[in-house]
């Protein structure tokens, strides 16, 4: 919680100290009016920001407690399936066009793999990875809780 707390709050700063705060000071000259409006601004985008996690929350929440394996297992499924296309791509043709000594006719090839891929890979497995490991220390922290 304390996480999100300092994300939520870094967000809410950066966009009322950056943006904002240049917008409100170009069309309100009046000093103490102008820090009513961010600081009303503020509190209602960290509201708005923490609904939203919450939301996101209930969604990833009802996923994992749901009944059907399905609904359970599809993020691990498509992590799985893009990492088992690049052990396609990135090592299974290679060694295939090694032994057969000439390119093997499959797109894309590794170089061909587009930038958003990589993106999308990245996120995910990262997401994926941290989110297991913050799912462990949770459990590790609630259960220190139930002993004391």
């Amino acid at each position: 919680m304390l996480l999100t707390s300092s994300i939520v709050t870094g967000l809410v700063n950066s966009i009322l100290n950056g943006p904002v705060s240049k917008a409100l000071d170009g069309y309100i000259k009046d000093v103490e009016l102008r820090r009513k409006l961010q600081a009303e601004l503020e509190t209602r985008l960290t509201e708005h920001v923490d609904k939203a996690m919450v939301l996101e929350q209930q969604v990833v929440l009802a996923e994992v407690n749901s009944e059907h394996w399905l609904s359970r297992s599809w993020r691990p499924i498509l992590m799985l399936s893009l990492l088992g296309f690049l052990g396609l791509v990135g090592v299974i043709l290679p060694v295939l066009d090694w032994a057969v000594g000439y390119a093997v006719p499959f797109n894309p090839r590794w170089q061909n793999l587009p930038p958003q891929f990589w993106d999308f890979l990245t996120v995910g497995v990262g997401g994926y990875i941290g989110g297991r490991s913050l799912e462990k220390v949770a459990q590790q922290v609630l259960v220190g809780k139930v002993r004391k």
